[in-house]
Formats: C-alpha cells, sequence, structure tokens
C-alpha cells in the first residue's frame, strides 16, 4: 500500500508542476434542461483517411466535425487514429477514451494496442476528448487543462460535447460495421464511458478502467484537483454548489441503458487520483456490476499493464461469446 500511494505521490507532483497560469473561473450559467435532451445526438459525417498497412491491418485516422462547437476550431474537429482488421466483416469494434492530461494515446496502446492488433484482429478506434491531444488549443497550456477548470459551464460543456461527438461515432460505426461495439475507458474517459452508458443503448461492452464518477467530488476532495478547487474558492463556490452544478455530468444520477452483465468496472485500492469511496459510490448506485479491484494506485495504468489487459480483454470475450 505504502508504495502504490508513493508512486501516485510522485507522480502528482510532477504533474502540479505544469499548472494553469491563467486565472480558468466562469461561474454557472446553464439553464437547468433535460438530461436526455442535454446530450442528444446525431451519426456523424465521418471521414476516413487509410494510409499504410501493419500485419491485418489498414491503419489511419478518422475525422468529423464536433456536433456541440466550443467555438475553437482545433477543439471542434475531431481527428483520432484507426486500426481497421483488413477482412473486416463483422469484427468487433473497440473504441478507446484515454485519460485527463493525456497528450497522446501511448499509455492506452501499451496495455492493449499489441495483444488486440497479434491475437484478437478486432478493429481499433482513438478518440480525443475535448482539449486533449489533435483537439488542444494552442493558448493551452498542456493537454486537457480547458476541459476540467474553475471554468464551470466549460467543463460541463466539455462533458456534453464529449458525450455527444462519442455517441456520433458509436452510430456511424453501426450503420458501416456489422460487429458490436465496445468502450473501454481509462480514468478520465472512465467517466465519460459511465455516463454514456447511462445515456446510449448501442453499446454492446463497457469496461471502465480506474474510473472518475462524481468530478465534483474528485475536484473536492483530491490531490489532482487543488488548484481548481482553491480558485473555486476564491469565487466563493462552495461543495454543495459545485455538486448542484455539474450534477448533469454524474454518471450516479442514473441507471445504465446496456445490460449491467456487459460492464466491467476496475478499481484501484490505493488511487490517490481517484477515491476508491466515489468508485465505490458508483458501483453501489448501478447495483454492483461486476468489478475488480486491483492493489496498486492509479500508477496501475503502466505498472500492472498485464492485469489490466488480461482482465478486461477476457471479459470483453465471455461476453462476446453470449
Amino acid at each position: 500500500m505504502f508504495f502504490s500511494k508513493m508512486i501516485d505521490r510522485l507522480a502528482l507532483y510532477d504533474t502540479h508542476r505544469q499548472r494553469s497560469k491563467d486565472k480558468q473561473f466562469s461561474p454557472f450559467s446553464i439553464d437547468t434542461i433535460d438530461r436526455e435532451e442535454f446530450y442528444k445526438s446525431n451519426i456523424a459525417d465521418v471521414s476516413v483517411v487509410l494510409n499504410e498497412s501493419k500485419k491485418n491491418y489498414k491503419v489511419g485516422t478518422f475525422s468529423y466535425e464536433s456536433l456541440i462547437p466550443s467555438g475553437d476550431l482545433v477543439n471542434d474537429t475531431l481527428k483520432g487514429e484507426l486500426f481497421l482488421n483488413k477482412n473486416d466483416v463483422d469484427k468487433p469494434n473497440i473504441i478507446f477514451v484515454h485519460g485527463w492530461r493525456m497528450d497522446s494515446y501511448d499509455r492506452i496502446k501499451k496495455i492493449f494496442h499489441n495483444r488486440i492488433m497479434n491475437d484478437l484482429g478486432w478493429n481499433m478506434y482513438y478518440f480525443p476528448l475535448p482539449y486533449h491531444c489533435e483537439r488542444e488549443p494552442e493558448n493551452s497550456l498542456y493537454s486537457g487543462e480547458l476541459m476540467i477548470s474553475a471554468n464551470i459551464d466549460r467543463t460541463v460543456e466539455s462533458a456534453r460535447q464529449a458525450i455527444v461527438d462519442l455517441r456520433s461515432l458509436i452510430y456511424w460505426i453501426k450503420a458501416n460495421k456489422k460487429g458490436p461495439v465496445i468502450l473501454v475507458g481509462i480514468s478520465l474517459g472512465g467517466w465519460i464511458t459511465n455516463l454514456i452508458a447511462t445515456l446510449e443503448s448501442q453499446i454492446d461492452v463497457v469496461v471502465s478502467i480506474f474510473y472518475a464518477n462524481r468530478i465534483s467530488y474528485s475536484i473536492w476532495n483530491t490531490v489532482p484537483g487543488k488548484f481548481i478547487r482553491e480558485e473555486l474558492e476564491q469565487h466563493g463556490v462552495k461543495y454543495e454548489d459545485l455538486i448542484r452544478y455539474w450534477q448533469i455530468t454524474d454518471p450516479s444520477q442514473a441507471v445504465p441503458k446496456i445490460k449491467k452483465d456487459n460492464i466491467l468496472l476496475i478499481s484501484a485500492k490505493h488511487d490517490q487520483y481517484i477515491h476508491l469511496e466515489d468508485a465505490d459510490y458508483l458501483w453501489e448506485s448501478w447495483g454492483k456490476p461486476e468489478r475488480y479491484l486491483h492493489n496498486c494506485g492509479h500508477a496501475g495504468i503502466v505498472l500492472c499493464r498485464k492485469k489490466l489487459a488480461l482482465d478486461t480483454l477476457s471479459f470483453i470475450k465471455k461476453k462476446l461469446k453470449r
């Protein structure tokens, strides 16, 4: 336990060396709206460019314009990585959703990519969250700075943009591919996959790894959110206020629209980024779907790759056989 927590703390120290220099605060002003309407989506007009081959795969990118424009042209154009099996008839389609501050898909790839490419042959899609990776604006200090911040409205709108854009990709896959659709989210990406599971029935399997649940909880109670909390408090925002402002982004406020048996939650017992208390809250709210607890911290994303891959892929294969 001590080792796991120490690794997380060292990583957090390094993370906070790169923090927002400019104040981000903006007060809450979004009118109360129906949840289903707020996250409503349509099929994306996806452009696919396949420019190379690797083993049995055609490799390239997918891109489309966001259905929820933020006003930043870079953020509003999605461009993700795509790996399609050359013998794609009814291969499963697995969408990976990365974590906060990740500026590439490397950490996810090191867990899953070669195992899927060599052993399973599934189609793979790497989805960029708002203000991350290729969507990071020039004025952003680090990848994801503008997605989760003391700008209360923009945080909500970023969650909305992520959900609507991801749903639009799912609809495109369902219209153009025959195989099932699988979502795998890590950390902040786990929060997004959990949230979309409460809204979208056209998902076959969801795996959420070291997932965030209530963003208000994470900002107020964990080390990664301490500077955002400080800025909010400087402007008179209380914890009870933030819970209310960000409630529409809370996955534990609704039950999933996919079968509970097709959901796997994976948490780390000693996670300093996402407290087990909040992960437990979602698990219990959802009626306790299948869950694995790893004896590590958030750094298990790097240190426990083999175990994460085995748990995740074994669960998915088991569900696809039914």
